[in-house]
């Protein structure tokens, strides 16, 4: 099972990676992440499945990353074996996918393919997920994981 979680860049990562990380912020013009409130587990846990999908989607919106920072800046940012993205990024392209996978939206059509129901069920759920995580990231100023 794949979950969120909110903690410190220093639970995950070294001394030399954080600095190398805060150098490749500061060139794209960010400044000190904030410190942030205490970690924070999410209750929602995503399947493989589910996680990967979703991930494919925010790949098509080149958003995808093992860790998003409460900061806001553009492209995506690579330190040893993670990739390291904006919430705020993440947050907007989410709002494009919430068009996409027509979350809330009333389609009206029966759709006869089972199939296709479970996985539009599946990805609004992640985005469901997804949302609530970024939100929390933003209002705790703590970057959020994605465990796989």
């Amino acid at each position: 099972m794949a979950e969120l979680r909110l903690f410190s860049l220093a639970e995950a990562l070294g001394a030399d990676q954080i600095d190398k990380l805060q150098g490749k912020l500061s060139e794209l013009g960010v400044g000190d992440l904030p410190d942030g409130d205490d970690a924070l587990d999410l209750d929602d846990v995503l399947s493989d499945d589910q996680l990967t999908d979703f991930m494919d989607r925010l790949e098509a919106h080149e958003i995808a990353c093992d860790v998003y920072l409460p900061a806001e800046f553009e492209g995506r940012i690579v330190v040893g074996d993670q990739t390291f993205g904006s919430a705020q990024a993440l947050a907007e392209a989410l709002e494009e996918l919430r068009e996409e996978l027509d979350i809330d939206g009333e389609d009206g059509e029966a759709d006869e393919d089972m199939e296709l129901e479970v996985i539009e069920e599946q990805l609004g759920y992640a985005w469901r997920v997804f949302t609530r995580a970024a939100s929390a990231c933003l209002d705790r100023q703590m970057p959020l994981h994605v465990i796989a």
